[in-house]
């Protein structure tokens, strides 16, 4: 279904009332984006090759990787060459760019454009906000994953997390994640600096529901063929590279079916 996501999302615009997956943009990533649509690219044999993580990695972890729902993906940096489709940088930096290598769906299990994705890598900070969804990170230390079950510190507010149906509600939680939760030692934000070795535990309820938008006289629903699930996974930082990119492994802790966000229209005067 892969080639259904791709012309769902050929281009995406970001709607002004999905607040979920607007508020903290600016913020988190230091650059607005001048553009409010976004173009899939397809990557060339060599990109991929150069996106595929260290063979090293993959063989240290291939009894882990053998396990089901688990993997391993290397995450590059957001340098901001797609910040506008309608500006090509011709600087060396993005000469070199691999389209949609600095964020990832889980629920996917493969790099996406940024409004889809899971979690992405912007300014050394990992970063969880897709659009239409709730994404709640947390650092547990340096630890394996192995050491990591369904229960224990630092995951129990995540699986007990219950998301809101409600779209005001919905965007109310968002910001509490946003500006961050302390609970018990631990911090659940939206965004958080990325360190080696350091594992991480995530839950993304992407929300059911449809994102609309037109262009040139077709319309489109922009989630259409994405798999909106509530996912919770733990992750681990195996290896930083001098460029900034990262080598992440991980494992699935929980899905759960994701509710469906209705959000309520306002009555005209």
């Amino acid at each position: 279904m892969k080639w259904i996501r791709v012309i769902a999302a050929l281009i995406v615009w970001l709607a002004p009332e999905c607040a979920l997956a607007q508020l903290q943009r600016p913020s988190l990533t230091g650059v607005p984006r001048a553009g409010n649509f976004f173009v899939r690219t397809k990557r060339t044999r060599e990109q991929k090759k150069r996106l595929q993580p260290n063979a090293a990695d993959s063989a240290e972890y291939a009894a882990f990787l053998a396990r089901p729902r688990t993997g391993i993906f290397r995450l590059m940096p957001d340098i901001g060459c797609a910040e506008n489709v309608n500006i090509i940088r011709a600087d060396a930096a993005c000469l070199d760019y691999i389209p949609e290598s600095s964020a990832y769906s889980f629920r996917e299990k493969e790099h996406t454009i940024e409004p889809l994705s899971d979690l992405r890598l912007r300014n050394g900070y990992l970063i969880s906000d897709g659009i239409l969804a709730q994404g709640i990170l947390v650092a547990l230390g340096e630890i394996e994953l192995d050491e990591i079950a369904a229960t224990g510190a630092g995951l129990d507010f995540l699986l007990n997390y219950a998301p809101p149906a409600q779209g005001a509600e919905a965007q109310k939680q968002y910001l509490q994640t946003l500006r961050g939760v302390k609970i018990g030692g631990y911090e659940y934000k939206k965004a958080l600096p990325i360190v080696e070795n350091m594992t991480y535990a995530l839950r993304v309820v992407a929300y059911k529901g449809s994102v609309y938008r037109s262009f040139r006289g077709y319309r489109f629903d922009v989630l259409f063929g994405d798999k909106r699930i509530d996912l919770t996974v733990a992750f681990r930082v195996v290896r930083r590279e001098p460029d900034g990119s990262a080598t992440l492994l991980w494992k699935e802790i929980e899905r759960r079916e994701a509710p469906r966000l209705v959000f309520t229209r306002r009555k005209e005067k």
